[in-house]
């Protein structure tokens, strides 16, 4: 992949670096569970956008569209638009750190709003089984 592609992001910090970035303005993020943000980027594959995690939280973040997830609804995640801030890594970050699971791709930083919530509620469903309908 090329970094200098990936570098023309506006919110990604330089080398050495961490930057606190309001969601909402360049991303939202949708924030789980390293499980089930692992299990989700098993089955959104090729179509993930950018994933950073925190390894001493255990919480994994994926980043959608500007304003995407308003009216997010899935178990054990919780979207985050405007007013929340992220902890962004820079490229170059090491897995001890607050890293990038997925680098962003200069195609598409973005993983699909839509995607992401259907490949989160089947990894949801899985390991805690779906909820009765009345209650979704």
């Amino acid at each position: 992949m090329n970094v200098a592609a990936e570098a023309q992001q506006p919110w990604l910090p330089p080398e050495g670096t961490i930057w606190h970035v309001e969601a909402g303005t360049h991303f939202d993020v949708v924030r789980t569970g390293r499980t089930l943000g692992a299990a989700a980027l098993a089955l959104l594959g090729d179509s993930s956008g950018a994933v950073i995690c925190d390894p001493w939280s255990r919480i994994y973040y994926f980043l959608t569209e500007p304003s995407s997830t308003t009216g997010w609804k899935v178990r054990e995640t919780t979207a985050c638009g405007a007013a929340t801030y992220v902890v962004v890594p820079p490229l170059n970050s090491k897995e001890v750190d607050l890293h990038w699971v997925v680098r962003p791709p200069a195609d598409r930083p973005f993983t699909p709003t839509e995607q992401l919530r259907q490949a989160l509620q089947t990894a949801v469903d899985e390991q805690y089984g779906p909820r009765p309908e009345h209650s979704r």
